[in-house]
């Protein structure tokens, strides 16, 4: 008998609501099996993910997998590009200083429990040992999630807030990278302070900005 470890699980054995009969509702399953591959691979690492063991952690057969993915190098595509399911938009309104705290703060706040926050440490070993991986976890995990500071400050220059001359792929990295690393290293050190993220985006804006 599989053990259901989260949710998804327990409702497609009927542990978690009355049986209903038939086969799981399709979006269901996908959940299913989205978490339970983003969870081996946080766990275990790409070498020991399966077809097989998904199948087993999700509680579907093999070929409910195989039926949505052909083999396993589009299912992990597949799943890493819904980590970014719950990305709200860039926001819009307000000055560009606000703006850029409300995107640096979300990564001060993402907790390591997250499929991101465990994956990522992985993903990042993976850049020298598995390449093609670590490209496919950028193309479909971290350029989205760029874009959206991308999309803040291409509307910052366009409004005269910042210079026509300011590299954005730079300042991006700028105040995304920083906040990543003391995310990462808050197990050691405590979680960054809320007025981090503000320190950090005036630290930049002032590089960025004429004088």
């Amino acid at each position: 008998m599989v053990t259901a470890r989260h949710p998804q699980l327990r409702r497609l054995h009927g542990t978690d609501a009355p049986h209903r009969g038939g086969r799981p509702r399709s979006a269901e399953a996908d959940q299913a099996i989205v978490d339970a591959t983003l969870d081996l691979i946080a766990e275990e690492g790409i070498n020991a993910l399966s077809v097989e063991a998904v199948a087993v952690r999700a509680g579907v057969g093999k070929a409910t997998i195989y039926r949505r993915w052909p083999c396993k190098e589009a299912l992990v595509e597949a799943a890493l590009g819904r980590m970014n399911d719950s990305l709200s938009p860039a926001p819009v309104d307000g000055p560009l200083r606000d703006r850029l705290v409300v995107l640096v703060d979300e990564i001060r706040c993402k907790s390591g429990e997250t499929h991101g926050g465990r994956i990522l440490p992985r993903m990042l070993a993976y850049g020298a040992s598995h390449p093609e991986l670590f490209e496919m976890f950028y193309r479909q995990v971290i350029t989205p999630r760029r874009a959206r500071f991308q999309a803040v400050l291409t509307d910052a220059i366009a409004s005269g807030e910042l210079p026509p001359d300011t590299d954005v792929d730079l300042a991006v990295t700028l105040l995304a990278a920083p906040m990543l690393y003391l995310n990462m290293m808050q197990s050691a050190a405590g979680a960054p302070e809320p007025r981090t993220s503000e320190s950090l985006v005036d630290s930049v804006l002032q590089g960025l900005r004429p004088r």
